[in-house]
């Protein structure tokens, strides 16, 4: 019988396919420690139809980058949401400046833009997993490069 390697199936790093007990163990946390990150904001999770969390290779290389902001770098969630809400999206989404003065995410200090509800139309449409400027989240050790591109007015 051939032995099975998770490294050698191609697959879509957003593609959610590990339960969060699995997630749980690879990353070793709690499922309750998942849960929160996501109540938090930290972490947009996928849920089936049934309410079944789901996380992807790419979620769990963010789980790991909190865990490291937490343990290595001695931040608390609140500490990582306030660098996150720092994230110049409109940047990485570029926007008009007229557009930017009105968005609740610009505007906001310490609310990351995919906890805002009130996103300008441009973003309502957009899953928000799957966009760039979360995806920009999980390489938050790299914020410092992000903030040389700009800074808000």
């Amino acid at each position: 019988m051939k032995q099975f390697n998770l490294r050698q199936i191609d697959c879509d790093p957003s593609e959610p396919m590990f339960t969060i007990g699995f997630a749980a163990r690879k990353i070793g946390v709690s499922p309750e420690t998942l849960r929160l990150y996501e109540k938090e904001g930290l972490l947009i999770t996928f849920k089936t139809p049934t309410g079944r969390r789901l996380y992807s290779p790419r979620d769990l290389a963010w789980i790991a980058c909190i865990r490291r902001q937490i343990n290595e770098n001695k931040l608390n969630i609140a500490g990582i949401k306030r660098l996150l809400a720092l994230i110049p999206c409109w940047e990485i989404k570029p926007c008009a400046e007229k557009e930017r003065k009105k968005c609740p995410a610009y505007l906001s200090n310490n609310r990351v833009c995919w906890e805002i509800n009130e996103t300008p139309l441009r973003c309502a449409h957009e899953d928000c997993r799957l966009c760039k400027v979360y995806l920009t989240a999980a390489n938050v050790g790299h914020l410092k490069e992000l903030f040389k591109m700009t800074k808000k007015d």
